[in-house]
């Protein structure tokens, strides 16, 4: 279907950065309704009123366009506001690392689908911008256990490498059936499972000493005061 003529026209008359910012905008919500598979240039001119030459005047190619999306969208969720803690438990602050990973996932999964099952597979994949931008996230999550290990709370025998891939190889897991429009997952819950597990196997041998000192001395604390409220009744 051809763009009405006045959408046309009114489409040539914006200025290049707006008329990219409308079709990026606009690729954007197509995405959302088709996913990458079904994705077409034809629909994102039609709803642009544009002509399907002027989107590749701009993106020589459909995954081009794809790709720009995708950096944008890192760039985006990169500029916000860092909802993990820099001090704290270590178990709230790496939940909240953790939830922002999985958000990132929830709010974009056609991108998110696109990265991974195309992007990655890419031998060029490492030259990419995404692949840095994608580098960030990763350390801004990994930062709370590094930090946790400089304290002693976490392990030091075990690789960060391993950490790293125990931590997004369980947020890609939780997410996947829901990249596949094949179920759901919470953010909430995934998050509180995959850092219950995570922690589970990095915390410090003798940190979880310290916890079993503080339940025995809180037990004798609660015992106590049992005997004296049984002995005041006597």
């Amino acid at each position: 279907m051809q763009p009405k003529p006045a959408l046309r026209a009114a489409a040539r008359r914006l200025p290049r950065d707006q008329r990219v910012a409308v079709i990026l905008q606009t690729a954007r919500s197509v995405l959302r309704d088709r996913g990458f598979e079904q994705f077409l240039t034809s629909e994102v001119a039609e709803r642009c009123g544009t002509s399907e030459a002027t989107i590749y005047k701009y993106f020589p190619t459909k995954r081009d366009l794809l790709i720009k999306l995708t950096e944008d969208w890192f760039e985006e969720f990169l500029t916000e506001d860092y909802p993990a803690r820099t001090s704290g438990p270590l178990r709230d602050r790496l939940y909240h690392a953790i939830w922002w990973a999985l958000s990132f996932i929830r709010r974009e999964p056609a991108l998110s689908r696109f990265v991974l099952m195309e992007l990655r597979a890419d031998p060029a994949y490492r030259t990419m911008r995404i692949y840095q931008q994608n580098r960030e996230v990763v350390a801004r999550v990994m930062s709370v256990v590094e930090d946790g290990r400089a304290k002693g709370l976490v392990r030091t025998d075990i690789p960060l490498r391993l950490m790293r891939d125990m931590v997004f190889g369980a947020i890609e897991h939780q997410t996947w059936a829901y990249l596949r429009r094949e179920g759901d997952f919470s953010v909430d819950d995934s998050a509180d499972w995959i850092t219950e597990v995570i922690l589970g196997g990095i915390m410090a041998p003798q940190l979880e000493g310290e916890h079993l000192s503080e339940a025995v001395a809180m037990l004798e604390k609660v015992t106590a005061s049992l005997k004296k409220q049984v002995g005041a009744k006597r």
